[in-house]
């Protein structure tokens, strides 16, 4: 693959003195580290959005969006903003060139839907929700349901009219009056405000379930019933060429490799297959079975976010994103038990998340990764044979001079790019993690990447057994599996942590397997077999049965962890925390020699985090009115982030999260941005939202998260409002799942 640009040079004062820093851009990465890049955080979906919408509001040359998902029906300004389909409608008619790229696999649209209402082959669509086949409106059961309350209404105020002549008839003793008709009329009358009462609590149930994706529960949308006409409507018109200016692709990975001319280069692009080898023969995830890889390969997404507006001129500004364009990606920094500004579907709760508006000359870049995607969705006679090349077009303008060279800010835009062979955001994070000094701060939807953690606690403990001064402050905001195929990543992860014990389902399985394995081995040992010639395979079996004990022990699973865990149910496990001492905790976690680790969930509660205590009711009063015990509710806030911040230096803020797929072969996207001032001021703002107060060195803010931690592990059990949205990492659901762990 040929390399387009040529690398940043600088012009030194030999008289001046030079100040040196640690590497910390990617040596493989297809684009060049750039200076002169300003970077603003935006945080949470009201500002993310926000920003998005107003640079799109504000075009005037054109717009391009590479995203996993996309709904035209949601409003990137709530309440009451332009569905974001209008929005790029507009700056259609208006003249402007909008381009609109989304993954889809249509295997994958059973799990999740990334296009609610796309239909088949962009028809629009109203099946199963959101769109599958081709229709002439929603056809759901909340549309109906609507449909036959308005139906009742209207005869209620037709009837009611009836009734009010005949109470008239009444009154004046009219001969007309029929008091056989005004008792059957008010009998329909109550059957049909009954039966009104009941679709109100029927559609209610119906809205109600409306919430996360039960198989992968990251917010994959369930349109209501005038979402789903709207979807389908404009899906119908940008796929019909009816929709000015405003062309719309999807795009997914090749089986095979092959070569596509673009003008007169080519080039290769890999297929699943040739991701499959790939992984085959990578480092660090060796112990995946084949049946994993081929499912990361043939389910491999297009994951990257990124929205660019008008390059090529002045005014150009990029989003790299952690949102995806959904409905229900948006919420404020307040993150409320019930927020109905947020104009989520109901059943989902709130949504920690984070993009990042760049300017300067890494939009080059931008332009370049979403010129080559968009141009490889060409069909294969026009790449051959007609000039529609966008990456020609783009190579033909001058890199933005947005901000000056001499800026002191250098970002480099980062990849996974399996196609092409590109892991550059892998070797960021690798490299990183090595540069730490002081603390590494991961805020991501999973933690699943066992390599990092393992790197991580070997440097630690090489710093210590060489005698450097200090420890490594490890804090990790994530989100706990809660599923049945997704345990054992992450318990490595934790495992190489010393922090297996928080998955007490996991270690419950292993432990009643390791029970199993050392009964069966003591048996065997103790029953020697009968002839002679069983004697191999005997000392066969106890051969593997030993190998498998010691692969639960270096599990972490030993003789002391059966005795805990053994023989309790799965129903018995999730109570443990409730049947603890407030001060006491079901769980031991051991101490890595030079790092020192917090791994934390996010949730808010009802009273809000922070509310004073209700004032107590007299014991008198509480026996008059024999009312129950008010308790506080909760909700977890589902983490979606994917940032890495190092020692007040380095940000990483790409859409790759921390497992394999991200990491070798799903497509992401990323910025690094090695600069202290934006490092440090991120770090501020998030640990001021999560902890609720930052203190001055990471050991005070250490002891901060662990104290806020236990305060609402106490706060919880007692059904009181929490502290601080904080709360340690706890996952009483997930059993050991092993073998289809693809995430």
């Amino acid at each position: 693959m040929s390399y387009p640009y040529s690398p940043e040079s600088f012009k030194f004062d030999p008289n001046q003195p030079i100040n040196l820093t640690m590497d910390w851009f990617a040596n493989t990465s297809y684009y060049p580290p750039r200076a002169g890049v300003l970077t603003e955080p935006l945080v949470n979906g009201q500002a993310a959005f926000g920003a998005v919408h107003d640079a799109i509001e504000n075009a005037r040359h054109s717009v391009d969006i590479i995203t996993w998902g996309f709904d035209p029906a949601m409003r990137l300004k709530r309440p009451g903003g332009l569905r974001v389909g209008d929005l790029l409608a507009a700056k259609g008619k208006q003249g402007l060139t909008v381009r609109v790229l989304v993954w889809r696999n249509v295997l994958a649209d059973f799990v999740e839907k990334t296009l609610p209402g796309i239909g088949l082959g962009g028809s629009g669509g109203t099946a199963l929700g959101s769109g599958i086949m081709n229709g002439t409106a929603a056809d759901n059961e909340v549309f109906r349901l609507d449909k036959r309350r308005t139906q009742n209404l209207q005869k209620i105020g037709l009837l009611g009219q009836d009734l009010l002549l005949a109470e008239y008839l009444r009154k004046n003793k009219s001969p007309s009056y029929d008091p056989v008709f005004v008792a059957k009329a008010a009998l329909r009358l109550k059957e049909w405000q009954d039966e009104n009462a009941e679709i109100n609590r029927l559609a209610e149930e119906q809205e109600s379930a409306q919430g996360y994706n039960k198989i992968s529960g990251s917010g994959g949308t369930q349109h209501d019933p005038w979402g789903q006409i709207y979807t389908r409507d404009w899906f119908k018109n940008v796929n019909s060429s009816r929709m000015n200016n405003v062309e719309f692709r999807t795009r997914d990975f090749d089986s095979t490799t092959e070569t596509v001319m673009n003008d007169e280069q080519s080039s290769i692009v890999r297929g699943r297959f040739a991701i499959l080898r790939d992984l085959l023969n990578a480092e660090g995830i060796s112990d995946l079975s084949i049946g994993q890889m081929v499912l990361l390969t043939q389910f491999a997404s297009h994951h990257q976010k990124m929205v660019l507006v008008d390059y090529g001129t002045p005014q150009a500004i990029g989003f790299v994103m952690g949102h995806n364009l959904h409905r229900n990606y948006w919420d404020t920094d307040a993150h409320l038990f019930d927020d109905l500004k947020a104009g989520r579907d109901k059943g989902f709760g709130p949504w920690q998340d984070i993009s990042m508006k760049v300017t300067g000359p890494v939009l080059v870049d931008l332009s370049h990764n979403f010129a080559q995607a968009w141009d490889l969705e060409n069909p294969w006679y026009t790449r051959w044979f007609a000039d529609t090349s966008l990456r020609k077009e783009r190579d033909a303008l001058t890199i933005p001079d947005v901000v000056t060279t001499t800026a002191h800010s250098v970002a480099q835009v980062c990849r996974t790019q399996p196609q092409y062979g590109e892991k550059s955001i892998l070797e960021h994070y690798i490299k990183a993690i090595g540069n730490a000094r002081d603390y590494v701060y991961m805020e991501n939807q999973y933690f699943r990447y066992s390599d990092f953690a393992k790197r991580l606690s070997t440097i630690a403990k090489t710093r210590k057994n060489r005698g450097a001064k200090g420890d490594i402050y490890l804090f990790v905001v994530t989100n706990t599996p809660d599923s049945k195929t997704a345990s054992g990543t992450t318990y490595e992860m934790l495992q190489a942590l010393g922090q297996e014990q928080l998955m007490p389902q996991v270690q419950r399985d292993l432990a009643q397997g390791l029970t199993e394995h050392l009964e069966d081995l003591e048996h065997l040992k103790n029953t020697p077999p009968f002839q002679p010639y069983q004697l191999p395979a005997h000392q066969e079996k106890i051969q593997k049965l030993q190998a498998k004990v010691d692969a639960l022990l270096e599990q972490g699973i030993t003789p002391e962890v059966g005795e805990r865990l053994d023989g309790l149910t799965p129903e018995q496990i999730a109570e443990l925390a409730a049947k603890t001492d407030a001060d006491k905790k079901p769980y031991e976690l051991r101490e890595i020699p030079g790092l020192k680790i917090i791994i934390a969930t996010l949730a808010t509660s009802d009273p809000a985090p922070g509310s004073a205590p209700p004032l107590p009711m007299s014991a008198e009063t509480e026996v008059q009115l024999n009312a129950p015990v008010t308790k506080a509710r909760y909700k977890n806030i589902y983490v979606h982030s994917k940032l890495l911040l190092v020692d007040d230096v380095y940000t990483l803020l790409s859409s790759a999260n921390i497992n394999i797929r991200s990491m070798h072969s799903d497509s992401e996207l990323g910025i690094a941005h090695p600069h202290p001032v934006l490092a440090k001021s991120l770090r501020e703002k998030l640990w001021g939202m999560h902890a609720g107060e930052v203190k001055t060195t990471t050991a005070q803010n250490f002891t901060i998260w662990s104290d806020q931690m236990h305060e609402n592990w106490k706060a919880r059990i007692k059904g009181t409002a929490l502290h601080s949205h904080l709360q340690r990492f706890w996952d009483i659901t997930t059993p050991y799942s092993p073998a289809f762990t693809v995430d």
